[in-house]
């Protein structure tokens, strides 16, 4: 039997499976680490701890008696983006990672938008404060030693790649994203670091960008001894977590817009034509496939709310009951929450409105507002989020007539039938739990040449589970709870929390 390892870098932790050619899972683990929360919006992470979670999970996942490393033939990978890693020249951490969903650097992201710089192309309704280029800026002005120490600043996928092979590159796929890379025009926008005041960054950034997909090195034997593996194991080009689950559900042409639906969700689309439009992200040329435009909206909190929520609210509830407990009582709370609005905007806002100082709000609340209304509230205003998205894509031409999704929350019936009655589009569902990880095996499968390219993969390797249907008599209802959404998020923007 041949394999492929595929990792995934999340936000609490980093999971591993071994995949066959089929996409069938033949082992995972999973190990975590954690976030420290220093200030309101910020959030940070230790690359060492990734790098001791990758061991505990590889070994994890491949130390079983029955199993023999030899079949593992490439290794594909994925994690969060927007994760910013300052590294010197010894290519130690100076400081804690910057993890996407830290938000500190909206003035920054302001500044940058106001250079009307042809890069904003990219993001027509706003800079967010989560991208790279954001969060360098940052750095360069609130802690300049830090930034004058960097040797390179790289996105956790490329540190991993680094940590696995040795090879210092950017992947395509995050660097035309985050860093405004364009690669058929203007490259790496320096004119546009020269305007901010930061025309070093190009220095501090590596000149190599890899494709998705694309063969970087081997396995190093220092890295193949802390995974228990064999060394010289091709490692092929990953991306960002979401846009390789992307892959995993298929999206590799144009149709389906994938929704990843986890800490944060990711609405994922491509196009044979260039698309930028106010609320959207891209589109960015050739980042997840060659020859297509990717085109990207989100939602900066979604599951994370939810976890809040639990963590918060819900601790009389055993820890594994919580969820399901939660799902029976607000099942019993007629659609509309009994007029409760809960902004999902506890991290910022991404698309459509790009506000990363937007923060969450619970409106409407009564004497007679229960946890159980607050709580299908909480999935009501996440489906609302998510409607806005959709009304937005088609807006710029991109039809989204279903979704397909994966994701923790796809396990709640539901949140998942919530989400479908207020989007009003059908909401097709992976049977692979873990589409990161599957799309991650796509990445080296066609690699190694096991498929002629991304799509050809996806005809083999992904399979799909169950459709949710919108209820049309529900949707219509829906319609004033989301209008009253959007209203909300105006009336409140400008307010200083």
């Amino acid at each position: 039997m041949e394999c492929v390892l595929s990792i995934d870098g999340g936000t609490e932790g980093i999971r591993v499976a071994v995949v066959d050619r089929d996409g069938s899972i033949v082992q995972s683990a999973v190990a975590g680490y954690e976030t420290s929360f220093p200030a309101p919006g910020w959030a940070e992470q230790t690359p060492e701890s990734w790098w001791d979670a990758l061991g505990s999970a590889v070994r994890a996942c491949v130390s079983r008696p029955t199993f023999d490393v030899r079949c593992i033939k490439g290794i594909g990978l994925d994690a969060t983006t927007c994760t910013l890693v300052a590294l010197n020249r010894n290519m130690e951490a100076i400081r804690p990672a910057l993890l996407w969903m830290d938000v500190r650097a909206g003035e920054e992201a302001e500044h940058i938008f106001a250079t009307d710089h042809r890069a904003m192309e990219y993001c027509p309704a706003g800079c967010n404060a989560e991208w790279m280029l954001s969060k360098a800026l940052w750095l360069a002005r609130s802690e300049a030693a830090t930034y004058r120490s960097t040797r390179y600043f790289l996105e956790y996928v490329d540190w991993l790649v680094w940590k696995l092979t040795g090879v210092v590159a950017l992947n395509l796929n995050t660097a035309s994203q985050r860093w405004f890379y364009h690669n058929r025009e203007w490259g790496f926008p320096e004119d546009l670091y020269r305007e901010l005041g930061v025309g070093d960054l190009v220095d501090r950034i590596p000149e190599t960008v890899v494709p998705c997909g694309a063969y970087v090195g081997t396995v190093t034997p220092d890295a193949a001894a802390h995974l228990a593996l064999p060394p010289g194991i091709p490692v092929f080009e990953g991306g960002g977590d979401a846009f390789v689950a992307a892959l995993g559900l298929g999206v590799a042409a144009p149709g389906p817009v994938a929704m990843i639906a986890g800490s944060s969700n990711v609405f994922v689309s491509l196009s044979r034509r260039e698309v930028h439009g106010r609320g959207l992200y891209g589109g960015f040329p050739d980042a997840m496939v060659d020859g297509l435009w990717l085109v990207e909206a989100g939602q900066a909190s979604a599951g994370s709310i939810l976890a809040w929520f639990k963590r918060n609210l819900l601790r009389d509830l055993p820890d594994d009951e919580a969820y399901s407990t939660m799902d029976e009582e607000a099942a019993r709370v007629p659609p509309g929450s009994g007029g409760v609005i809960v902004l999902d905007n506890f991290q910022g806002n991404r698309s459509p409105f790009s506000d990363s100082t937007a923060r969450g709000a619970f409106c409407g609340l009564s004497l007679a507002s229960d946890r159980a209304t607050l709580f299908r509230a909480v999935m009501e205003g996440i489906a609302c989020g998510a409607a806005h998205i959709r009304h937005c894509l088609e807006t710029n031409g991109i039809e989204a007539h279903e979704f397909v999704a994966c994701g923790g929350a796809t396990k709640s019936d539901i949140y998942m039938q919530i989400l479908c009655d207020v989007v009003g589009t059908p909401i097709r569902l992976s049977s692979v739990a873990e589409t990161a990880l599957l799309g991650g095996a796509m990445l080296a499968a066609t690699g190694l040449g096991w498929y002629a390219d991304l799509l050809a993969a996806t005809s083999q390797m992904v399979r799909y589970g169950r459709t949710f249907q919108p209820d049309a008599a529900a949707h219509r209802a829906y319609r004033p709870v989301v209008e009253r959404h959007e209203r909300i998020y105006h009336r409140l923007k400008g307010i200083d929390f």
